[in-house]
């Protein structure tokens, strides 16, 4: 059996890093140059700087190796690109015609955000497009940077199959992050979708000068409109307020590492929004996913906090506006 992760991002090469110890690890680039680069220099320059990858790790083009039917599938693509991922993967599969692929491929989602235009979560994009897959979805508070170093994390695995997560769990031994086990593969999903609109909001405010106070104030009235929205898409309350939750919000805020806490410093600095996205060179979920969540005000849910995050984004609001809507937020 080997690990295969396809997408070499920051999160992707961090996955491979630290699962290598203990598993037979492919790590699959977009392009052969690529692969050429990372294997040049055992380092993933472009989105991984300063860390040495193990010699275990294969490093190849994607598609470029046989999947065997016992692999496990680890996307690590950014949400836009995973419904592409999985048709590519279903073409392979189909194409091969050889027992060594297999017909039901078990697949680990680590991909972090929302198919805008369907409103489905990563696992049911990969169903759609794979219905005999089994999906499990990874999750948690797992800032890259930090977990690519050694240091201790945890996350969250979700499946609707307690035996397969059983299974799994044991097959992704590694010595950095411990795995906790959930059912509620959805509210997962959806959790780790909305956080990062909020800290976008602590980075704009990170960049405006303000410090912990006013940064405190929009964790609280974020967590309010997270547990809100949350509630409205029927996630459980011990979801919400677990790892993948609120585990997973507090990370992405308070995380200087974080892209969307980047890009919204980057913001409050006076950046415009494509300058910003192009200033942190990775896809920035929170972006899409406050333009996606804007339309449940028609659902009449008070959600002023994204609101203001929303209109700064893509109605030219100036960062300041964040100063104004917080002072008229009210608890309770």
């Amino acid at each position: 059996m080997k690990i295969i992760v396809i997408g070499a991002g920051n999160w992707g090469t961090t996955l491979a890093i630290v699962l290598s110890k203990y598993n037979k690890v492919s790590l699959w680039t977009e392009t052969d140059q690529q692969a050429r680069e990372i294997n040049k220099y055992s380092e993933n320059k472009e989105f991984l700087p300063g860390i040495k990858l193990p010699k275990e790790i294969c490093v190849i083009e994607k598609y470029k190796e046989a999947i065997d039917a016992d692999d496990i599938i680890i996307f690590a693509v950014p949400s836009s690109a995973v419904r592409n991922v999985a048709k590519e993967l279903r073409e392979h599969i189909s194409q091969a015609g050889s027992l060594c692929y297999p017909d039901k491929p078990t697949i680990i989602s680590a991909s972090k955000g929302f198919d805008h235009e369907s409103f489905k979560t990563m696992s049911q994009v990969i169903k759609e497009v794979l219905p005999q897959s089994t999906v499990i979805t990874l999750s948690g508070p797992n800032i890259a940077n930090e977990i690519s170093k050694g240091k201790p994390a945890k996350a969250v695995l979700a499946c609707e199959d307690i035996s397969i997560l059983m299974r799994v769990k044991k097959l992704l031994k590694n010595d950095v992050i411990s795995f906790e086990l959930s059912k509620d593969v959805t509210g997962i999903e959806l959790c780790a979708a909305l956080k990062g609109i909020i800290a976008i909001a602590v980075g704009i405010a990170d960049g405006l000068g303000l410090d912990t106070n006013f940064q405190s104030l929009i964790m609280t009235y974020g967590l309010r409109e997270f547990v809100k929205i949350a509630e409205f898409l029927l996630v459980s309350e011990k979801t919400i307020y677990g790892i993948a939750g609120l585990g997973d919000l507090i990370a992405t805020c308070v995380s200087k590492s974080s892209r969307n806490h980047q890009f919204g410093y980057l913001i409050g600095q006076g950046m415009e929004r494509d300058a910003a996205l192009r200033e942190v060179g990775m896809v920035v979920e929170g972006v899409k996913m406050s333009k996606t969540i804007i339309n449940m005000e028609d659902f009449n849910l008070s959600i002023p906090l994204i609101t203001c995050i929303n209109k700064i984004i893509f109605n030219h609001y100036k960062p300041e506006e964040l100063i104004n809507a917080v002072k008229n937020m009210k608890s309770g």
